[in-house]
């Protein structure tokens, strides 16, 4: 009872010294992919009662190495007084192979710590991405009101020069209108992703920006998957914490096994006896294994081992399949942002001047003018789509491959 009293005490230390670290401070600057990531693996609560996990295993193994407490017994009678104390001797290997399936337990509670950071790096990283295009969205949006505004400052030339009708000014009013409510929709959506951003870096107050690039690098050479699997297969968090488990399990086994072997007690008496004088009595007792042989222990461990083989046999396969699949859709998206950049977006600034020439000279009218700096618009917002797919597509693989950030939660 002791024991156990201060190994809570030391859990609830533990628990307070990282309760108390303190959390890193909103930056006041736009932050990297990198920057935010180590932001959330710092100030998440999820990740610091994982890591309390590795604690409370470290306090298992710190009790496995305890040796069993012995008992001490009195007892009188009326010519008699008896003390007595029994020692069990654990001398068929059952303490260590305590010790070692607790620190089985360490290594995987802090596998399992490792893949709850990847889980929460993944989730994170996703939500800058959305940040960082919902801010450009919304910089082409606001980039596209100021265009529509400098049409409309030759659309009203044009009709106090008598060269157009009234109607140009309704229908350009109109368009600027609606111009308007895609502003404001799209700067609703910037500080929506923002608010997700700072609640999963633990600062709901802040008002997050990312900083990063949209634009595509050359194309990646296809990389061989057999060379990628095999670096990323000792890295992969997922895979580490199957195979911890499976290393626990097998070691449960064969702890199962060593305590189903009988525990000698070593006993020693001082008799006090009225008629026989003092005297001291020795002794040894033994539990006899004859009705109960722990086969339910150890056939159960046996099913949990073969149930961790499994599950190593499926995350291996999950880990293969992503990793795959990664790298097929990193080569499309770059591939899909390239050619869009140079069949699309290269053709966007001269179609914005032709339309305004052919306006001023009376060749086109004011659909005609709205409508291609719509088509602008609605380009450059096709083009940051396929780079968010990109972005996430990249990311990806760098999970795929176990290629994370190194953070310290």
């Amino acid at each position: 009872m002791i024991w156990l009293h201060l190994s809570g005490a030391a859990l609830l230390c533990c628990a307070q010294a990282v309760a108390a670290a303190p959390a890193a401070p909103a930056p006041a600057q736009p932050v990297t992919l990198e920057e935010y990531l180590r932001l959330v693996a710092r100030n998440q609560p999820a990740l610091a009662a994982e890591q309390l996990q590795v604690e409370a295993a470290r306090a298992d193994t710190r009790g496995a190495r305890a040796f069993p407490n012995p008992t001490v017994g009195y007892s009188r009678q009326p010519s008699e007084r008896q003390w007595s104390i029994d020692q069990p001797l654990p001398i068929f290997g059952q303490r260590g192979a305590r010790i070692e399936n607790a620190r089985r337990g360490e290594a995987a509670a802090a596998a399992h710590a490792q893949a709850a950071v990847t889980s929460a790096l993944d989730e994170a990283a996703h939500a800058f991405n959305e940040l960082l295009v919902a801010q450009r969205r919304l910089q082409v949006w606001q980039e596209a009101s100021q265009e529509l505004e400098r049409a409309g400052r030759i659309v009203r030339g044009q009709i106090e020069a008598g060269a157009r009708s009234r109607y140009d000014g309704a229908r350009l009013d109109l368009r600027q209108a609606q111009m308007a409510m895609q502003v404001a929709k799209a700067d609703a959506a910037a500080q929506e992703a923002a608010a997700r951003a700072a609640a999963l870096a633990a600062l709901p107050a802040w008002a997050p920006r990312a900083e990063g690039s949209l634009q595509a690098g050359p194309a990646a050479q296809a990389q061989d998957f057999e060379l990628l699997w095999h670096e990323a297969s000792a890295r992969l968090s997922a895979v580490r914490a199957a195979q911890a488990d499976l290393d626990q399990a097998r070691q449960k086994v064969a702890l199962a096994r060593r305590e189903a072997l009988p525990t000698p007690s070593v006993g020693v008496a001082r008799v006090r006896n009225r008629n026989d004088g003092n005297y001291t009595q020795w002794g040894v007792s033994v539990e006899i294994p004859l009705f109960d042989r722990h086969q339910g222990a150890i056939d159960r461990a046996l099913v949990e081992a073969d149930q961790a083989a499994l599950r190593l046999d499926a995350a291996v396969l999950a880990a293969q399949s992503s990793l795959r699949l990664a790298l097929q859709q990193v080569q499309l998206k770059r591939a899909s942002v390239l050619a869009y950049e140079k069949e699309g977006l290269s053709r966007v600034a001269p179609l914005h001047q032709m339309a305004q020439d052919a306006y001023k000279l009376g060749q086109g009218g004011i659909l005609e003018l709205i409508d291609a700096l719509g088509s602008i618009a609605e380009h450059r917002l096709e083009h940051l789509e396929l780079v968010k797919d990109m972005l996430d597509a990249e990311w990806q693989l760098r999970v795929a491959t176990g290629n994370l950030p190194a953070v310290d939660p």
